[in-house]
This record gives C-alpha cells, sequence and structure tokens, in this order.
C-alpha cells in the first residue's frame, strides 16, 4: 500500500469558457510576441539599399499604375476627387490585408525550429506579424496625408474614425489567416494557393475603383467582403465619399466571426503541430 505524500499534486484539465482562446498565455508571454514582431521588421530591410523607404515606394508605385489604368484609360468616376488619392486608400488597406494574411499564414511553417524545441503559445507566431504590418500602414499613411494637403484635400472631424476601419481590417485578416497558418501545417498546399486567393480577391474588392461604380445586381457579393467595408470606411473618413452603414455592419459580424472562429479552430490544432510539423 502506497505511504500518503505531502506533496502538492498537480492536476491538467482543458480549457474551458474564455480560457480556451489561450489570451492569458499570450499576455504573460508578450515579450517573445515584441521579440518575433521586431525580428521580422529587422529581416525584412535588413541588407537592402533603400531599407524602409520600401514601405512607402510600394504603395507610391502601385497608386501610379492603377490610378493611370483605372482613371486615366478605363476613365472610371472619382466623385471629383483625384483618382491617385482613390487608389492609394485602397492600395493602404488591400496591402495591410494582404500582408497579414500571406505571412502570418505562412508563419508556422517558417518557424518550425521553434514550434518543435520549446513551449509558447502557438498563437503568438501568426498574432505578431499584425504588428509589423501596422507599422508599415502607419508610414504608408504618412505619405497619403502630405497628398491631401497637397491636393488641397480638408481634414474632417470623420478622421478620428479611421482606427475603427483598421480594426476591422485587423480581425478580418487575422481570422483568415489562423485558418491558414492551421491548415497550412497539415495541407502545405494551402499557404501556396493563398496567394492566388488573394490574387482573385482583389478584382473583387474596391482597390483600384469606387464601390458605386459596381451594377446593383452583383452589388451583395461586396457585402460579404469585410474589405470592401473597410476601404469604403477608409475613403470616408479621408476624403469623404459616400459609405453604406449596413453593409459596415454585416461586415463587421463576419470579422467578428472570422477572427473567433480563427483562434477556436486554431486552439484545437496546436497540440498536434510539433508532431505533424
Amino acid at each position: 500500500m502506497l505511504e500518503p505524500t505531502s506533496e502538492p499534486i498537480t492536476v491538467i484539465k482543458p480549457s474551458r469558457g474564455i480560457a480556451v482562446f489561450g489570451l492569458s498565455g499570450l499576455w504573460r508571454y508578450r515579450e517573445l510576441f515584441y521579440f518575433l514582431a521586431l525580428r521580422d521588421i529587422k529581416v525584412r530591410y535588413k541588407q537592402t539599399v533603400l531599407g524602409i523607404a520600401w514601405v512607402i515606394i510600394n504603395p507610391i508605385m502601385q497608386m501610379l499604375v492603377w490610378a493611370f489604368v483605372f482613371g486615366k484609360i478605363a476613365k472610371l468616376p472619382s466623385g471629383g476627387i483625384p483618382y491617385v488619392l482613390i487608389t492609394l486608400t485602397g492600395t493602404l488597406a488591400w496591402n495591410y490585408f494582404s500582408e497579414i494574411v500571406n505571412n502570418s499564414g505562412s508563419s508556422l511553417i517558417n518557424n518550425s525550429n521553434l514550434i518543435t524545441k520549446i513551449y509558447f503559445p502557438r498563437l503568438i507566431i501568426p498574432l505578431s506579424v499584425p504588428l509589423r504590418a501596422l507599422l508599415d500602414l502607419v508610414i504608408s499613411f504618412i505619405l497619403f496625408l502630405v497628398l491631401m494637403l497637397y491636393f488641397k484635400i480638408k481634414f474632417s472631424v470623420t478622421l478620428f474614425f479611421l482606427p475603427v476601419f483598421v480594426i476591422l481590417a485587423t480581425l478580418s485578416a487575422c481570422g483568415i489567416a489562423l485558418w491558414v497558418a492551421a491548415m497550412s501545417i497539415k495541407y502545405r498546399d494551402v499557404a501556396k494557393i493563398t496567394p492566388y486567393f488573394l490574387q482573385a480577391a482583389f478584382f473583387l474588392t474596391p482597390v483600384a475603383y469606387l464601390t458605386g461604380i459596381v451594377p446593383l445586381k452583383y452589388q451583395w457579393i461586396y457585402f460579404f467582403n469585410p474589405m470592401s467595408g473597410v476601404i469604403d470606411g477608409l475613403r470616408w473618413c479621408t476624403l469623404g465619399l459616400n459609405i453604406l452603414w449596413p453593409q459596415v455592419a454585416i461586415q463587421f459580424i463576419i470579422a467578428c466571426f472570422l477572427f473567433v472562429s480563427g483562434i477556436i479552430y486554431f486552439r484545437n490544432l496546436e497540440r498536434t503541430f510539433a508532431d505533424i510539423i
């Protein structure tokens, strides 16, 4: 018969309730979160001639191309706003979204050496990418403000609503990225096909044109595209263009669903990552 012992006994139980999201673990390992984000920033611009200037050069080149194709050649309406500003708002929002989805989606595979060697909440890896993307967005937005001054666009109080639409874009991007990251561990094709999916989604998003030019019978597609509401919202905040608030409300619900379901799916597969990868 075993003798009773006074040593403490640790009982491991599955997480329940809100703890299943692992948010407390993210806070305990917050230093690792910042380290991964800082590492990605340094690696991205290391050994480049122009360095962080690429954050501004990239959207400028895209802005000029789309403004020439859609504004000069196709002569699409711009609501009385210089077309370069129309394309730049869409470009900044889309680059932010696509960078999170692409890089977060492949982040687990790229950091497989960490996953197999030490324990930490795996959510930290894909969720550290938006911090770097947000820094790029802020730097690029300075260029946008300069162009607003150049074209004498008046600033409005609606500019203070800008963080709302950035949050909406972040929720949507992170939700999709968590699904992609988790599935990519088992099915490597998912990470490879994601850029093609984003390329197709680009043309179904009003990046280089206004939503108003879309025929009414097709506009329901844009109601289920969370980035269309983000881009329309950015143009409303900065340029004073019209926005459909019911569309934004629907897309906010979709974004929250993508984010919550992405975390749940990621957490359910998290325990198998080290074995499969």
